[in-house]
């Protein structure tokens, strides 16, 4: 039980990695808010986590309220008395080309990839600061380090996410609040299940394990960020992509 008497905020968290996320947190021992946008994702969430002895409460919520945000930590301290971690996972993707993408479709990316996460964490870290201790696990993505095509608002915000996680940790240093981030690749989740089911393409093949990730696969590095055992680290990013990234073979080498 890793993560046992810890509260936990996971935003996002009524499908996909953030609902692996949540569950995972449950099974080491974390109570959890469930926040999401749909509202009934959420219970189903909950539902999920309270099937197995796990504590949980479901919020719907929009990360782009600062208002909303605030209301989101106030609930997770009303109903569980404190906060010690917060994931900053609700995300969103807009695929288009660059000459396609409107003003519109810019500040959405940006809003709730970017601008979200740092609302979120204005909300959380005063009360990080009252019970002396923190975590904040940004979710990023592959996309802040390579140009993906049709998603340069997506890149953008992702990349930001990056620099957000490096230049807060140093901002709350000497505050024993820890911010770290997670690059996923190519996960099977909902918004991935096009490509993931696709005879067309072999995502999962490109990879250096060779199979698509599941969102089990960044639950399990974020229950290590959120755990004591993390305490050393700060302002970094844990990829998990399968090697994807970094391994490379020109034709012929292989």
């Amino acid at each position: 039980m890793r993560l046992a008497g810890k509260v936990a905020i996971v935003t996002g968290s009524g499908s996909g990695m953030g609902r692996a996320i949540a569950i995972e947190f449950a099974k080491n021992g974390a109570a959890i808010l469930v926040a999401d946008l749909n509202l009934d994702a959420a219970h189903e969430t909950v539902q999920q986590i309270e099937a197995k002895s796990g504590r949980a409460i479901a919020l719907g919520m929009d990360v782009t309220s600062r208002a909303d945000t605030i209301k989101m930590c106030d609930k997770a301290v009303r109903q569980f008395g404190r906060i010690d971690i917060l994931v900053n996972n609700a995300g969103s993707r807009c695929v288009k080309h660059f000459l396609d993408h409107t003003e519109a479709d810019w500040h959405r990316m940006i809003d709730i990839n970017l601008t979200g996460h740092f609302l979120c964490a204005q909300a959380a870290v005063p009360h990080f600061l009252k019970f002396g201790k923190g975590k904040i696990i940004n979710l990023a993505s592959i996309a802040a380090h390579t140009g993906r095509p049709d998603r340069v608002a997506y890149c953008a915000a992702k990349a930001g996410v990056i620099g957000l996680t490096k230049a807060l940790a140093m901002d709350l240093r000497g505050r024993n609040i820890c911010v770290t981030a997670i690059s996923p690749g190519s996960i099977a989740t909902p918004m991935n299940a096009a490509a993931a089911t696709s005879s067309d393409v072999n995502w999962g093949g490109e990879t250096v394990v060779g199979r698509w990730g599941q969102p089990e696969d960044v639950a399990y590095a974020a229950v290590f960020l959120a755990s004591d055992e993390s305490d050393y680290i700060t302002g970094s990013e844990i990829l998990v992509e399968g090697g994807w990234l970094y391994g490379r073979a020109r034709d012929g080498e292989i």
